[in-house]
């Protein structure tokens, strides 16, 4: 990890760049910070390929078969835009030594180790295969090494096991001495290549050394074809056979990767660590640095760039598109203000982030337009009420005619709904970013960063303020949180925790899959919860926790429920499920972008897909308008055919019928996410404190 230096970028599509990772031959890699202060590592491809058609069409094609690879041991693509100016993506940052590091450093790894590292980058292949895809470039550099096991990355020249190769003419795919021979021969590149590199890995780990050698590139890239690989530094027999058996130049005689995993124990050490605790140090310094990096960097963050699904096969548009990001190569990120981070931000009434009160935190810096963009800020709708408030306002929870917020400095208040009257106010020296209600019960965490090991969560009567319980644990974060009924989740990570909203304790979890560690978005209706994690979508009984069906479905984001029906933005689409049986009734394809959130509003269902808002007719599966919010919008609707729609500057309240935008509110200092409840839009500011407005269509100025 290195210091920025004066040729480096400092924002990317919404990511704040702190420090290089490394680079290789199609790019650089950066430690991000995204708009929640989660890191994740941004690959920004070099300038000479961006401008290389046929390296575009490449980068566009691996970018959507790497957003299909999710499994235990791989970092997962968050973001990706193969069509900017810079083309970059962006993936789960894993705090770690990459394996070809920890070995110079702190040399060969001990045979237990080893074996451990085996059985887990077996599981990682599977996954990669299981997939249809091939990894092609399996190398120790690929290999991050994690206090909680490895993780395998770098998807840069993945395909698909069933296409054709897509390199150029004369081009070998891969790092020198992890090639299979029959790749280096020009045949096509399937599993059993990365079987043979796995080898290659594992020697390199047992030894410190590489097994064919070092020199030119040229002469090491040819040694598989007629040299035989140095294992003599593995002392363990077992280990050494099954590296050799991997490392077979016929790929007819290489083992399967189940073979592999059966001989490999994959159990913890008599010690509890997988790895010396060398490496655990090392593991640990870099993490710190990672973490310090996070958070002495500036504070504001642009709004971050979704995760973008292409279609597998379109012509390049001639036209650019109004929201097509900038490079951040080549075009500065404006200054940003002196001020607080941007505000939190909420969602939409029945999905999950209205059950939280509040969503990530927001930035995005441009004006609202309808279609085609324009900048006309069009009319400014009426304040019914304003409650002075200092410091960043969180987004509003509205209940039983009570409006509660929190802020940076002013702690939590009560409001009445319709005169902004302060009911109570609770101070709070560390400060409150949201609020999730249920009940009578209002929660929230003191104001630590996510990550945080022990941070006091409350529980209010949300008539009095005055406290309920309160437990301490790991930071669930501003997405972490959803209370119904007498129960509250925590779904931060894996397992999903149920605590009572009497006494705090924990009534039951629920294990998604032991393996995720990336947060579950769950959605509860009814007696019912919707759970979107890695392996689709979960129903659960919401007292009990028992599962009562599970539906596979490509890497979904957010679930809204309408009637009978169980909308989930995912991959690619929109998919209607029955909430009952979780049968698939229809989808809506979203071909270029990745829907991330749905809003039901009567026949018609507004959609977050990239930066903009899409409104999808029930009936037809048409998309009639699409407003773009050039930046990652936040919806909330509450019936009566509106939608309101944040991106942290601008509010805009949306017709869904028609998709006419009835106003607009402009805040150069920052807003939350809106809330929309009958006839009103409560919104959080910077410094300007809480804003009730009329969603009435504003009177016509006088000529």
């Amino acid at each position: 990890m290195r210091e920025l230096t004066g040729q480096d970028p400092r924002a990317v599509a919404g990511f704040r760049l702190l420090a290089r990772l490394g680079e290789g031959g199609m790019g650089r890699v950066y430690l991000a910070v995204d708009r929640r202060g989660e890191r994740v590592a941004v690959k920004i491809i070099h300038s000479e390929y961006a401008t290389d058609d046929e390296f575009r069409r490449r980068f566009r094609r691996e970018t959507r078969l790497a957003a299909r690879v999710a499994g235990p041991g791989l970092a997962r693509v968050v973001a990706a835009d193969p069509d900017a100016e810079s083309p970059w993506l962006a993936t789960e940052y894993v705090p770690g030594l990459a394996l070809s590091e920890a070995v110079g450093a702190y040399g060969a790894l001990p045979v237990p180790a080893c074996r451990q590292l085996a059985g887990q980058l077996v599981t990682s292949l599977e996954a990669v295969h299981a997939a249809g895809l091939v990894h092609r470039d399996l190398k120790p550099s690929n290999v991050i090494l994690a206090a909680d096991g490895a993780r395998l990355i770098d998807f840069g020249i993945a395909r698909s096991a069933d296409e054709s190769a897509i390199t150029h003419t004369g081009q070998t795919p891969g790092t020198p001495g992890y090639i299979a021979p029959e790749v280096l021969v020009g045949k096509t590149a399937d599993a059993r290549a990365d079987v043979f590199a796995l080898g290659a890995v594992l020697a390199f780990a047992a030894q410190g050394r590489h097994p064919y050698g070092s020199g030119p590139a040229a002469v090491v890239m040819a040694r598989p074809l007629t040299v035989d690989p140095d294992l003599s530094g593995i002392t363990d027999t077992e280990l050494r056979g099954a590296v050799q058996h991997c490392l077979a130049r016929d790929p007819v005689h290489r083992p399967q990767l189940e073979e592999i995993g059966r001989v490999m124990d994959t159990g913890h050490t008599a010690t509890g660590f997988w790895i010396p605790a060398t490496v655990l140090d090392g593991i640990g310094r870099r993490a710190e640095r990672a973490a310090a990096l996070t958070v002495t960097g500036p504070a504001r963050a642009l709004a971050p760039h979704p995760p973008t699904a292409l279609p597998a096969s379109r012509p390049p548009t001639v036209t650019v598109p109004s929201h097509r990001p900038r490079s951040p190569v080549t075009s500065p990120p404006r200054p940003a203000p002196r001020r607080e981070p941007r505000l939190p931000r909420a969602a939409a009434t029945f999905t999950r982030r209205s059950a939280l009160g509040v969503a990530a935190l927001a930035a995005g810096a441009w004006v609202i337009g309808r279609v085609t963009g324009d900048d006309d800020p069009g009319p400014r709708p009426r304040t019914l009420w304003h409650h002075p408030m200092k410091g960043s306002v969180a987004a509003p929870v509205v209940a039983k005619g009570v409006v509660y917020t929190g802020s940076s400095e002013s702690g939590i208040t009560a409001l009445d709904a319709r005169s902004g009257r302060r009911v109570w106010h609770v101070p709070l020296r560390a400060g409150a970013a949201w609020l999730t209600y249920a009940e009578g019960t209002l929660y929230f965490s003191d104001a630590a960063g996510p990550g945080s090991d022990d941070v006091p969560f409350h529980a209010l009567d949300a008539r009095t303020g005055r406290t309920r319980w309160t437990v301490s644990g790991p930071h669930p974060g501003h997405e972490g949180v959803v209370a119904h009924r007498d129960l509250v989740y925590l779904t931060h990570d894996d397992p999903v925790r149920a605590l009572g909203s009497a006494d705090g304790q924990v009534r039951w979890t629920y294990r998604h899959d032991p393996d995720y560690q990336s947060g579950i978005s769950v959605t509860p209706y009814g007696n019912a919860l919707y759970l979107c994690g890695k392996l689709g979508v979960d129903c659960l009984d919401a007292a009990s926790g028992r599962r009562r069906w599970r539906t596979g479905i490509q890497m979904p984001k957010g679930a809204a429920v309408s009637g009978s029906a169980l909308h989930i933005a995912g991959f690619g689409a929109v998919t209607v499920l029955d909430r009952k049986t979780g049968e698939r009734r229809r989808s809506y394809e979203f071909e270029k972008d990745w829907p991330s959130d749905v809003v039901p509003s009567g026949r018609t269902l507004c959609v977050t897909d990239h930066h903009d808002v899409v409104g999808v007719d029930t009936e037809t599966g048409r998309k009639p308008w699409r407003i773009d919010m050039r930046s990652f919008p936040d919806l909330s609707a509450a019936g009566g055919g509106l939608v309101a729609a944040g991106d942290g500057d601008r509010i805009c309240l949306i017709e869904t019928a028609s998709g006419t935008v009835r106003w607009r509110l402009n805040h150069d200092e920052g807003v939350s996410a809106p809330v929309l409840t009958g006839s009103t839009v409560y919104v959080g500011t910077h410094d300007d404190g809480l804003l009730a407005l009329d969603t009435a269509r504003p009177a016509e100025p006088d000529n």
